[in-house]
């Protein structure tokens, strides 16, 4: 996939772009990738604005790094991510479909049945539609997609996920989530209880603290887990949130290693424990019913990103 900059503009290919904010890239997304995709005399595009950085109030669903790889595997041909400057706010809605037109060689367009664009958020699907034939392209508007729970949204994944029901939050985005990081070095406290994990911390959104069943994915290979969410009350009082991941049946040193943490299911809440003997006991149990669970990678392997 070809990550495009305002340097590859105009582009000289006639394109399919489907324009949105994607942040959970959901099932509803999925249908605007699958309109483009079925153009297959056009290069296929998606337009989407720069994520922001998260803070306190607000944690992104998926790093822009973790965009990319989903949108590759979706087989989209270009990205270009929208730096949302103070001029870019200020395009009339006529600017920017002449934008799409001009720079990006939009034959067809392809939005959500709510996308606005434009200053002040004037532009909307009537005025793409109003609009096609003047400036020469097609426009598809995908209506809402919806689940038992109304509309797929990424505010109702963002719920599933802080609730820790990863089932549901892996129907609606159509995969595991999952969080994407390099593994640091820890205090070595799961090793000296007999449990040794690969550490990774991230800015991104964590699902409820807690312990789930996992799937890992380093250097392109599977491996079952478990994984702790939390800031690990029974061993320390510094509150800072990580993940440790106990990987079954695994050996090798795997520090500074990319790895993948999917999450399948959770199995119970963070809770301090009396003391590091009732941790150990604990942590057991949990690894028994996520070895359990995952004792076939293979049913799950549609859930997983390519």
């Amino acid at each position: 996939m070809e990550l495009l900059t305002q340097n590859d503009l105009p582009l000289q290919k006639p394109t399919a772009v489907a324009i949105g904010l994607f942040d959970g890239i959901h099932a509803g997304h999925k249908a605007l990738i699958d309109e483009i995709d079925a153009h297959k005399e056009l290069m296929s595009v998606v337009y989407t604005f720069d994520t922001k950085p998260s803070h306190a109030a607000y944690k992104n669903i998926y790093t822009v790094k973790e965009k990319i790889d989903i949108f590759e595997c979706m087989g989209v041909e270009a990205l270009y991510m929208q730096p949302f400057t103070e001029e870019f706010s200020k395009l009339t809605k006529e600017e920017f479909l002449q934008r799409l037109v001009n720079d990006f060689c939009a034959r067809h367009i392809t939005v959500g049945f709510d996308f606005r664009f434009g200053k002040n958020a004037e532009g909307d699907a009537a005025f793409l539609r109003a609009n096609a034939d003047r400036y020469g392209y097609t426009v598809s508007i995908i209506p809402e997609v919806g689940c038992e729970e109304g509309k797929v949204s990424s505010t109702l994944i963002r719920a599933h996920i802080e609730r820790g029901e990863m089932e549901q939050t892996a129907r609606l985005l159509d995969r595991f989530y999952f969080i994407d990081g390099r593994i640091e070095k820890g205090k070595k406290l799961g090793s000296a209880i007999g449990f040794p994990t690969a550490n990774m911390s991230t800015e991104k959104l964590l699902p409820r603290y807690g312990v789930y069943a996992t799937i890992v994915q380093i250097d392109g290979k599977c491996y079952p887990a478990v994984t702790n969410v939390g800031v690990k009350p029974t061993v320390t009082d510094e509150g800072i949130p990580n993940i440790e991941t106990f990987i079954f049946d695994f050996s090798g040193d795997v520090y500074d290693e990319k790895m993948r943490v999917n999450f399948v299911s959770f199995i119970r809440g963070e809770k301090a424990f009396a003391n590091v003997e009732e941790l150990s006991a604990e942590i057991a149990r949990n690894a028994d019913t996520a070895r359990e669970m995952l004792s076939d990678l293979s049913v799950y392997k549609k859930y997983l990103l390519c």
